[in-house]
Order: C-alpha cells, then structure tokens, then sequence
C-alpha cells in the first residue's frame, strides 16, 4: 500500500447549510443508498451522510475508513462533502480514490488500517444514478443501520469534533497481487473483457494479462456517459456486442463485468450466456467435490437445478433473499463455501474473504476450466452441457414507480392465490410447480418489479407464464407486453 496526499477536490471542512435540502425517503434501499445523482443525492446529501456517518462510526469505538468512488461523472461531486463531513465528525479518511468495489473491501479485509469504507456507486444503473454502499466492521450495513442515518441526517445535529485527517492510499496493486498468488491457473485463455466503460475494466484487463492471458479489451477505458451500454451485465442486449466479438474472435471465453466490479457474467466461446446460476453450478461441484456436507447459499431467482446440484454432490442448498448484503450476511452467519445471485454477485469463502468480486470470481471459473482434462476453446460450452437443461427466462422487469412498487407486491401477497402451485414468501412470491417455478418480487435497486420463470420444458414454461398472467393481470397494467 502507498499512501499519500489525496487530491480529492472539493473538500470542504465546515458543513454548509440550505434551507431548501430535501431527503428524499426513497433513496434508502434494503441494503444501500441509491438515487438520481444531483437531484435526490446531490452534495448537501454527502456533507450530511459524512456527519452521520462518522457519529455511528465513532460510537463503535471506531475512528477510520476508507472511501472509493467509481467511474460515475458525479461520483468525484459526491466523494468531496462526503469525505468532508466525516472529517467534520473526527473520523480519519482513506481515500482509494476511483476504483471497484472488491478493491474497497479487500482493504476493509486485509490489514489493520480500518474496517469500515463507503463506496460510492449506483453499481448497474444508468449513469444517471449514484449511491453509497457502506460497510460496517466488515458487514454491509442493514436496512435498520440506513433508517438510523436517515434520522440523523435529518437531524443534522453532529458535534464538530477535532477535524480528521485525509491520506490517499494506492490499494489496487496489493489487490492484484493477493488474486495472483492465489489462482491455480494450468494454462492461458484467450478472453474478451467487456467493462462497460466502468472502473471494472482496467483491473480486470491488467489482472488478467498478469495471468498470462491474451486478452482484448471492449469498453475498458472509462467513461461516465456508458456511451456502449449500461454497465449491467444481467440484461441481454448489453452482452450482445461482447457475444459478437467473442465469436468474431474465436475468443476462449467473455468476461462482462458490471458499474462497480463485484458481478460477474460469461460468454461462451460459442457466443452462449452463461448466466450466474450455472456458474454456481460449476463453482459447486467443483468445491463440493473436495468438502462434502458444505453449505452453498443462493438466491430467489436461481435455477432449480442449482439446489438440485448441491443436494447432488452432498452440499447444504440454502435459498436466501435476492441482494448482495442478505448473501453475503448468509454466506458469513452459515460459513459456507460459496454464495451468489442470479444478477451476478458471487462469493468464495474458502481461499477468498466471503464478498462478491466479479475479478475474483472470473479467475476461479478459469481455475475450474484450466483443470478440464479435454482443455480444448470450448470447454465452458462443453461444460454447461454436462448439466440437465431447462427452459427459463432471463429477468423480466415491469416498469413501476418507486413509491408504488413495494405497495403492489404487498397486494398481490394478499390476493394472489395460485391454485396447485406452493407459494414461498421469502423474498415476494417464488411459486413452486411439479415442473417448474415463477418468481414476481420488488427490484432493490431499480423502479421495477422483476419476474423470472423455469420449467422442465417449453410447454411447462408457457403453462407456469399463463398461471402468473391470471393471477396477476388484475392488479398489473399491460402484463401481457411483459410476459410473452
């Protein structure tokens, strides 16, 4: 680690005052804080978080953390009153300035320097979004600890205590050279890294030449506008030009990584997604294979087959709520093997520290495939086969407000019966068949309500869609645009 000056611009060390500062209630998600940048997280919004922040920090006989930011154009905006109002409150500040999230926890985890950071992103959203994502002595902070701030900024009541200090600390290359003493790599592949103009893209092509693999980059210088696409790598159409350029290149594999680095999705070499629950079937049966009776945790919007799996190779399945905290939180409280979530969040708790790193988790999948006895190009494509398919659907997202979306999913708890299937209220209404399942649940992170389905068949996935489109056609404008 190098630690120096930060040249963090726009610090401010005495808290502003605006008559005219508005909180808005709905950026204080489950387990983050996300918004339109500007607008409902603007400057006087950091200043305040900064304060309030830093008087929790310090009740827990704590007096430092780190601060990273993404590549987000009001990220730099938002890390200046942030930085200066945990100053303000007496905590010292460890600037790794514009970086992925993995690299944040990774400090958070390895050393003594501190164990809480805030990482300023609105991970996969448009890049008219940002965010804070905070980390509490190693735990992402509950919706509870959000409600806690909300009130004491409201408040904005902190004692000015003796101002803090600010460092610059270089993190990223202890970072790289942890994940490379670690991997198990037998051979190179020949990759495409699609970084959506993130800051997901530059660790990832340097980390993954330092591996010795031939690697050409696709949006991997970064850029705030995501004049490519959306850094969201769980939606089919921003994969589409790293399928192409996969198969133009005869390429081994993709990598797709999201706006802050911690999710993860692949390309095939035969241009097939490999979506993250099938890479939980390969991470599983491959760490089972050697700690039968483990626990792998997943969540409400995986395959049917990964439990199957699991179960399969004498590991624990344990579903969990969709969100990266509630995996995470899971992944720890059961000391599992491994976690993830079908948006890409994947979490190794063996060799690695239990949180989500979409760089982490693509060297493990290279592990895995470097270990294949046929080694040839199409060894994923090769590997994917070997599990009994299904059909499914990839995530359907119904556009609804902020304010109305969690109103909407409590009715159709209440009123939605759906006849001969079981109705698991875990996280919405995950509704179980013979043959199949549908899910219809609130997005966290997004104004959306999302639905997936999986079946044995097309003709069960069509029957599953058609219960969902009766049950939920009364209290849903246009369901039948959505489910087709």
């Amino acid at each position: 680690m190098t630690v120096s000056q930060s040249n963090l611009s726009a610090i401010q060390s005495l808290p502003s005052e605006n008559d005219d500062f508005v909180l808005v209630d709905g950026v204080f998600r489950d387990y983050d804080i996300r918004g339109l940048a500007g607008s409902e997280l603007n400057s006087e919004f950091a200043l305040r978080l900064g304060k309030a922040l830093g008087q929790l920090i310090l009740t827990r006989n704590q007096n430092a953390l780190f601060v990273a930011r993404d590549g987000r154009l009001s990220s730099d905006m938002l890390a200046g009153p942030l930085c200066a109002g945990l100053r303000y409150s007496g905590c010292n500040v460890f600037d790794l300035g514009q970086t992925t999230t993995p690299v944040l926890n990774f400090a958070i985890c390895h050393g003594d320097t501190a164990n809480c950071g805030v990482m300023i992103t609105a991970s996969h959203n448009p890049g008219c979004y940002n965010g804070f994502k905070i980390v509490l002595e190693g735990q992402v902070i509950p919706s509870e600890g959000l409600q806690a701030l909300k009130a004491m900024m409201a408040a904005n009541d902190a004692p000015m205590k003796t101002e803090g200090s600010l460092a610059a600390l270089g993190i990223v290359p202890s970072y790289l050279d942890r994940i490379v003493a670690d991997n198990k790599l037998s051979r190179a592949f020949k990759l495409v890294i699609d970084g959506g103009n993130s800051v997901s893209g530059p660790i990832a092509v340097e980390l993954f030449e330092r591996l010795g693999c031939q690697v050409e980059p696709l949006f991997c210088t970064i850029d705030g506008n995501f004049p490519n696409h959306d850094p969201n790598p769980s939606e089919e159409k921003n994969l589409q030009p790293l399928i192409a350029q996969v198969k133009s290149t005869g390429a081994d594999l993709g990598l797709a990584f999201d706006g802050d680095g911690d999710r993860l999705v692949a390309v095939s070499h035969l241009g097939e997604i490999v979506w993250p629950d099938r890479l939980m079937m390969i991470f599983a049966r491959d760490l089972l294979t050697n700690s039968p009776g483990s626990s792998v945790v997943f969540d409400v919007k995986s395959s049917k087959r990964l439990g199957e799996l699991i179960e399969q190779y004498s590991g624990v399945p344990i579903m969990c709520k969709t969100g990266h905290s509630h995996i995470r939180k899971t992944v720890i409280d059961t000391n599992a093997l491994l976690g993830g979530e079908f948006s890409g969040h994947l979490f190794f708790n063996d060799r690695w520290y239990g949180f989500d790193d979409g760089c982490y988790a693509a060297m493990r999948l290279l592990e895995v495939l470097s270990a294949q006895k046929h080694g040839d190009v199409s060894s994923l494509d090769q590997m994917i086969s070997e599990f009994e398919p299904t059909s499914y659907t990839p995530e359907i997202l119904i556009p609804v407000t902020e304010d109305n979306k969690f109103r909407i999913m409590q009715t159709l708890i209440s009123e939605c019966k759906f006849p001969g299937g079981t109705i698991s209220p875990l996280d919405g209404l995950r509704v179980e068949y013979e043959h199949g399942w549908g899910l219809i649940r609130a997005s966290n992170t997004t104004p959306n309500l999302t639905l997936r389905f999986e079946a044995e068949n097309n003709l069960e996935l069509e029957i599953i869609k058609q219960h969902f489109l009766a049950e939920l056609e009364p209290f849903i404008n246009h369901l039948k645009d959505h489910i087709k």
